[in-house]
């Protein structure tokens, strides 16, 4: 799934287009967590190849760079590591950003001031 973000990342930070793909591949992602159906769709070995790349070809929302990675996806069988692709796409976003996740442990709870803060 390296490979995949990391391509799309190169994809779309040449064109300007991080950000949307970002917020594209997040959506996708929360849809493959919340419905069923989609998630069945990308998981679903007996869904040929073919029917798969129709399919997201056919998603007409996405940019182009998200739309292409999920027919390279759909027509090499991966599209049920979609959702490890979009939470590695999103870790070099924060990278990128210089966000860094980080968790506190405290002895005491922390006021509303020191929460926000933090």
């Amino acid at each position: 799934q390296a490979r995949y973000a990391n391509a799309t990342y190169v994809a779309a930070s040449k064109v300007g287009g991080l950000e949307t793909v970002e917020r594209e591949l997040m959506g996708l992602y929360k849809s493959s967590q919340k419905s069923a159906a989609f998630a069945a769709f990308l998981e679903n070995p007996m869904i040929s190849r073919d029917e798969k790349t129709k399919y997201v070809a056919s998603m007409d929302k996405l940019s182009p760079i998200t739309r292409n990675l999920l027919i390279t996806m759909a027509g090499n069988a991966r599209l049920n590591e979609l959702p490890k692709v979009a939470t590695t796409f999103s870790q070099l976003m924060k990278a990128k950003r210089g966000e860094v996740e980080a968790q506190i442990i405290s002895a005491s709870e922390l006021s509303a001031a020191e929460l926000k803060e933090v």
